[in-house]
């Protein structure tokens, strides 16, 4: 009997040692920080578009922080450098998972670095925030469960535009890539948007593509200029995009430019006089009149000069890139409604979520995980909101386009989640 009692109050003190081992455990977790990694290019002809993404991602951490961070945890970034190249952006992905304990990896630059970053994401059941990587088959054929996509896709991109000129008076566009996968994916996707909306008497004059980080546009413009094009139609970014529009002034380049990219006061500062009257299209502009908006255009100028007093005053000009930070806040509020940083709680919780961003209210379309939200042009020019700031032609008001006008239905997607 008393072998049997001391069984019983062994088993008992095991359970609570069990018990009490597990609650310091959980209390231990509850303080630990919730790790989110940005995987960029932060050396290399690219690297200025890396740091600015980091910046932008910065402060939306810190603005998660400030509200009192995910399910009572901190939240910490991690930077990794991917210098463009998918094998080592996996590589850096994997460190920043398995040694780092990062629940969310981010990437902005490269669509070749985000298919290969969701597939690790959906192998490591994390969660990976696609910023700005546009290629229709990463949330297409090649979607993986657990990305997803708070930008553009290419298709919708081209859409913006292609609606746009659709009902303007130019009627010769010509087409001028980065030659990689994205640079051509923007080629078919114009092309074909183009196709459908256009009047009968515009055309695409030609098409042609040079390699990244090129220094001399000449052969490539000449051949343009020949062909008599009012519109260059580039999805160039990095410095391709202002020493293009550059390049092609000296030459006697006429044409516009109908451009993904020209929102960033980088590029402006560059390209200048250049690039007046050229167009872009982009799901925020930091010239938008909404009220969240214009709070966190003065909240981000307040915090650029106090954490980087050394960069240029253009940076001051939120870009495009700002949308990192609705993201940052946008995953947030995924996490919170999960109440988990357990990716297969997250995914569901963020399935057709409503957000309120900068630029108004988002919906993340449950099949693909394609944000949907209107788009908006801007055109360069030098009477702007940012004169104060900047001494470069900026973008005026947005022209509004609906979101019914660039989206792409579910069928099209090539989504087998979306049929």
């Amino acid at each position: 009997m008393k072998s049997r009692i001391s069984g019983i109050r062994l088993a008992v003190v095991l359970l609570l040692a069990v018990f009490l081992c597990s609650a310091v455990g959980l209390a231990q977790d509850q303080k630990q920080p919730i790790v989110f990694a940005l995987i960029e290019p932060l050396s290399g002809p690219f690297k200025d578009v890396g740091t600015e993404v980091a910046a932008y991602v910065e402060y939306g951490v810190e603005q998660l922080n400030t509200a009192g961070g995910l399910l009572g945890r901190p939240v910490k970034l991690v930077q990794y450098d991917n210098q463009m190249k998918p094998d080592i952006a996996v590589r850096m992905a994997r460190k920043a998972v398995l040694e780092d304990g990062a629940k969310v990896i981010m990437s902005h630059t490269n669509s070749a670095v985000g298919l290969a970053l969701a597939k690790l994401a959906k192998e490591l059941n994390v969660i990976h925030v696609i910023l700005h990587n546009e290629a229709d088959e990463i949330m297409g054929s090649e979607f993986q469960v657990n990305s997803f996509r708070v930008c553009l896709s290419t298709s919708m991109h081209s859409g913006i535009l292609a609606n746009y000129f659709a009902s303007s008076p130019y009627k010769r566009f010509y087409i001028l890539n980065q030659d990689y996968a994205f640079g051509h994916a923007v080629a078919e996707s114009f092309k074909k948007t183009f196709q459908k909306a256009k009047k009968a008497d515009q055309e695409i004059v030609g098409e042609d593509y040079h390699p990244m980080a090129t220094k001399d546009f000449g052969p490539y413009v000449t051949k343009a200029i020949a062909a008599k094009p009012d519109v260059i139609i580039t999805g160039n970014f990095g410095p391709d995009l202002p020493n293009l529009m550059k390049q092609s002034r000296d030459l006697g380049l006429k044409a516009i430019f109908g451009s993904y990219y020209l929102d960033n006061p980088t590029y402006m500062n560059q390209a200048r006089d250049a690039g007046l009257g050229s167009v872009t299209a982009e799901l925020y502009l930091a010239t938008l009149k909404t009220k969240k908006n214009e709070e966190f255009v003065k909240a981000w100028q307040t915090w650029f000069k106090k954490h980087y007093p050394d960069r240029p005053t253009f940076y001051l000009v939120p870009s495009s890139v700002a949308l990192s930070v609705d993201a940052m806040l946008f995953v947030g509020e995924a996490i919170k409604k999960a109440n988990s940083v357990d990716a297969d709680k997250i995914i569901p919780a963020w399935e057709g979520m409503k957000f309120d961003g900068m630029a108004g209210e988002t919906t993340m379309r449950p099949c693909d995980h394609q944000i949907q939200t209107p788009g908006f042009i801007g055109i360069m020019q030098k009477d702007h909101a940012f004169k104060n700031v900047i001494d470069f032609p900026f973008l005026g008001d947005p022209i509004v386009i609906p979101t019914d006008k660039f989206a792409i239905p579910p069928k099209d997607t090539e989504n087998p989640r979306c049929k």
